[in-house]
């Protein structure tokens, strides 16, 4: 087993529970997504314990790697992160179970067993968190694929022209998408979708994986 979280007491304290569920397995555990492939590759473990944020790093970024890689390991994520965005992605990515860190030890333990006999797991209390959707992601889910790249990358700093030649679109196309988002997320100018996709850089993430990692798709 693997455990990628930033804060060693968070570390610590998940794996001191599952060495009292499993004191015969080995728990390994990482603090950066580097540290989790470098373990990963060495030990290949059967099960990982994944945290969404990660300071300036994300765990499906690991999630990711471990997909491209076609490694047959079980996901758990074990995260403070309730966002429906962060929940909707890793079930995306095909995660076996999604916990949140102030769940009880009993339903830690009862997600683990799920997951070993090749079920999926959510616990109850983010399914009831995630139907209070926050006026930022209602705005956001009214936009299309297309449009949602073009925010983040525009966030990333991104100009017209260089947005254009990533996703593989006219410079007018473009500013057609960018004049639709400021419309339908209700803001008046570049900069203020800038700061609007900045404080919402996790409920995007998404979009921007799709974006710089398919780049070969051409549709306008």
């Amino acid at each position: 087993m693997l455990i990628l979280d930033d804060h060693p007491l968070a570390r610590q304290g998940l794996c001191s529970i599952l060495t009292m569920y499993k004191p015969e397995e080995d728990i390994i555990q990482a603090g950066t997504v580097r540290e989790a492939i470098s373990l990963t590759e060495k030990a290949n473990p059967e099960m990982v314990f994944i945290d969404v944020n990660l300071g300036k790093e994300t765990g499906f970024d690991f999630l990711l790697w471990l997909r491209e890689k076609k490694r047959q390991v079980k996901v758990i994520f074990i995260t403070s992160s309730s966002r429906q965005s962060d929940f909707a992605y890793a079930k995306e990515l095909d995660a076996d179970a999604y916990v949140l860190k102030d769940a009880f030890i009993d339903e830690i333990m009862y997600g683990l067993k799920v997951v070993e006999r090749g079920g999926k797991f959510y616990s109850a209390e983010l399914m009831d968190r995630i139907q209070k959707i926050t006026e930022d992601e209602k705005r956001l889910n009214d936009l299309t694929e297309r449009e949602r790249d073009v925010l983040t990358l525009l966030s990333q700093g991104y100009s017209n022209t260089r947005i254009s030649e990533t996703l593989f679109i006219s410079e007018g196309t473009t500013k057609k998408h960018i004049t639709s988002i400021l419309s339908k997320l209700g803001l008046e100018s570049r900069v203020a979708a800038v700061l609007f996709a900045s404080k919402n850089s996790f409920i995007i993430r998404s979009a921007l994986d799709r974006s710089l990692k398919q780049d070969a798709r051409r549709v306008t």
